[in-house]
């Protein structure tokens, strides 16, 4: 049987990582769960609504606090560093 680039068998199954209600998230995270829903409410957090519940990707928020990491200013950090 010769298969076709980029076709899928039928008998393929589609794995993913489960996703995470608020609590589990926010163990992930280290924050409060009702700091993660305000968060995602606002818009500013990567999260799924499926009909009233929340859930969070696992992965979708390692690239979230990767894209929002804080780096220190090497300018600033070289000068706080000096002695007056």
């Amino acid at each position: 049987m010769r298969s076709v680039r980029g076709a899928r068998h039928a008998s393929e199954t589609y794995a993913f990582a489960p996703l995470l209600d608020a609590k589990g998230a926010g163990e992930l995270l280290g924050v409060p769960p009702s700091w993660l829903l305000a968060q995602a409410r606002v818009g500013r957090l990567p999260h799924h609504r499926l009909g009233h519940y929340v859930r969070f990707s696992a992965e979708d928020l390692r690239e979230w606090l990767s894209e929002n990491r804080i780096t220190p200013d090497p300018i600033r950090s070289a000068g706080s560093s000096r002695a007056n």
